[in-house]
């Protein structure tokens, strides 16, 4: 009788084991199967509220319509929403994504929700980022496409994407599927909480490059509206040149942000900020690094090794997540506001350890590519935004011109 007893606990254990392994085979077996090869066709980083303005006073009973442009071809889509820099809990009532038409209008028949969960709202904890569930919705890359929040009660502090070089259109209200303008009476130049959109491309595409930047990156003084940053451009020649590496371009960009220090309106340093933007981005498989202008501007008695210094600490680390990384060369600011002899001399040793020394996996000289051959410390006149620190769309089209796109095979 024991004996019988015995075999049938140990049965029992056998099916508990059983049981238990081939749900924990199934959760892997989803896990695997909802990233996918999933590949980030959008980005913005995010970075904290400014200590006044639209930023800090939040939303209240408002929608959010942005527009974003996708770098990637795909049929199904997802949404990364970010709270990382929010206090309290972000509720969002609902979202909607659409082709985009025309500033605020959408194209008619393209609007559907986007659920978290099954869900039409979504709340995110503060410090936290969630990815919408996937949906049925072809993304064409370079089509813009309007991507609408409705929040109804106050949300705080927003996190967000300031300097997008992008109209955002706000309303009263929830007006997340309306197809016209009629109700979206305000407009701001960023983007709130939207920190990225992943498609589920072709699999012959390989991955993203990401671009880790500050103003340049982002695009400051290209024409708003246009997708005239240079990363756009170089999307635009991995897709009009039949490039043999198929690959997104996802921009990590700040606007004044620094390789060494972080500052409340500049975003985080990047060392400080790469694991969110750069390895935690979606497919990424090499990323640009073109950083250390602002760091000179602002700090000229840093002097080369201190940039470098931090520029090693970054190739590491991206080497040590197995990802390849290149580095391009600090563009001219000669007559630019903070310009010094001093911050030249430096930006002229730190473009020599750059193309000579670093242990990037390849160079892109942007510099040779914009400066005056007359002048090598200013920029040559029809590549200068005016203001002799930024390019104009020119000027950033030849940036992507200069990169030579077989580095990526």
């Amino acid at each position: 009788m024991k004996r019988v007893l015995y075999v049938m606990i140990a049965i029992v254990i056998i099916l508990i084991f059983i049981v238990f392994g081939v749900r924990e085979w199934i959760a892997s077996n989803d896990k695997k199967q909802i990233n996918g090869n999933w590949t980030g066709a959008w980005n913005a980083s995010m970075q904290a509220p400014y200590e006044d303005g639209i930023s800090q006073k939040g939303f209240e009973n408002r929608t959010v319509r942005q527009i974003i442009h996708p770098h990637l071809d795909g049929k199904k889509m997802r949404i990364r929403l970010s709270n990382t820099f929010g206090k309290d809990p972000l509720s969002i009532e609902e979202i909607h994504v659409a082709v985009s038409k025309s500033g605020s209008e959408i194209v008619p028949g393209t609007d559907q929700q986007v659920t978290f969960g099954g869900d039409q709202s979504v709340t995110i904890p503060p410090g936290k980022e969630k990815f919408s569930d996937p949906i049925s919705f072809k993304v064409n890359r370079g089509k813009n496409l309007a991507v609408s929040l409705y929040v109804s009660d106050e949300t705080g502090p927003a996190t967000w994407h300031p300097h997008s070089m992008q109209t955002t259109y706000i309303s009263n209200g929830n007006h997340v599927s309306d197809a016209n303008t009629e109700a979206f009476k305000t407009n701001e130049e960023a983007w709130f909480w939207l920190a990225g959109v992943d498609v589920m491309p072709d699999p012959s595409v390989n991955g993203a490059i990401v671009v880790m930047g500050s103003s340049i990156a982002n695009g400051n003084h290209s024409t708003v509206n246009a997708n005239h940053r240079w990363p756009d451009y170089l999307a635009k020649r991995l897709k009009q040149e039949n490039a043999a590496t198929k690959m997104s371009v996802l921009n990590a960009g700040i606007s004044a942000n620094q390789l060494i220090n972080s500052e409340p309106d500049k975003g985080e340093n990047a060392l400080a900020r790469l694991e969110r933007d750069v390895f935690s981005q979606t497919g990424v498989k090499a990323v640009i690094l073109h950083q250390g202008l602002n760091d000179i501007r602002h700090h000229p008695d840093y002097g080369a090794e201190k940039i470098i210094e931090r520029m090693k600490q970054i190739i590491k680390a991206t080497h040590e997540q197995g990802l390849k990384i290149y580095g391009g060369t600090l563009t001219p600011f000669k007559d630019s506001g903070m310009y010094t002899e001093k911050g030249e001399k430096t930006r002229q040793e730190v473009n020599h350890w750059i193309r000579n020394k670093a242990e990037f996996d390849g160079v892109i000289d942007f510099d040779k590519a914009l400066r005056d051959p007359k002048d090598p410390k200013r920029y040559l006149s029809k590549y200068d935004a005016g203001d002799h620190l930024h390019p104009n769309d020119a000027g950033y089209k030849k940036m992507a011109e200069a990169i030579d796109l077989s580095s990526f095979k």
